[in-house]
């Protein structure tokens, strides 16, 4: 009997193996979610101990103080 993934499974399947064809609507949002954290991430929640600050996560937050 052959088994069948669920839905949900299938995506977290595929996105840890990474199997997503290149330009395909699933790979950009991949390459987004990464980029987004690079670059969104404070170095504080890291404990990177050369940076300080929230990094541009904060630059985009102050103004709204």
């Amino acid at each position: 009997m052959k088994r069948v993934a669920t839905l949900p499974a299938r995506v977290l399947w595929n996105a840890f193996f990474w199997t997503y064809e290149r330009a395909s609507w699933q790979y950009d949002i991949m390459v987004l979610a990464i980029l987004a954290f690079v670059w969104l991430t404070p170095p504080d929640w890291l404990r990177d101990p050369t940076a300080s600050g929230m990094g541009p996560l904060g630059w985009l937050l102050d103004p709204l103080r």
